[in-house]
């Protein structure tokens, strides 16, 4: 969450992925940067917090997350001119 807080500041879209038990943490990081309303993913069970996954379930998750990913990237986007 900080990276994307960091990425954020210099003006540059992100994505953050968050596991379900995480999502306490990542809010308060959000907070306390001044932005609250920061919309993160959520990665939650049967896949386990340390993120110590199979590369079968990173390919599930991957593809799973990036049709949101895709979505939350593009409405950051100004509006066409």
């Amino acid at each position: 969450m900080r990276d994307a807080v960091e990425l954020e500041w210099a003006g540059i879209p992100t994505a953050c992925v968050v596991h379900t038990e995480l999502i306490g943490s990542a809010r308060a990081i959000a907070r306390i940067s001044g932005h609250e309303t920061y919309e993160f993913l959520d990665v939650g069970y049967p896949h386990i917090p340390t993120a110590i996954w199979s590369p079968d379930e990173i390919q599930l998750i991957a593809d799973t997350l990036t049709p949101q990913i895709r979505e939350l990237l593009l409405k950051q986007l100004p509006p066409p001119e």
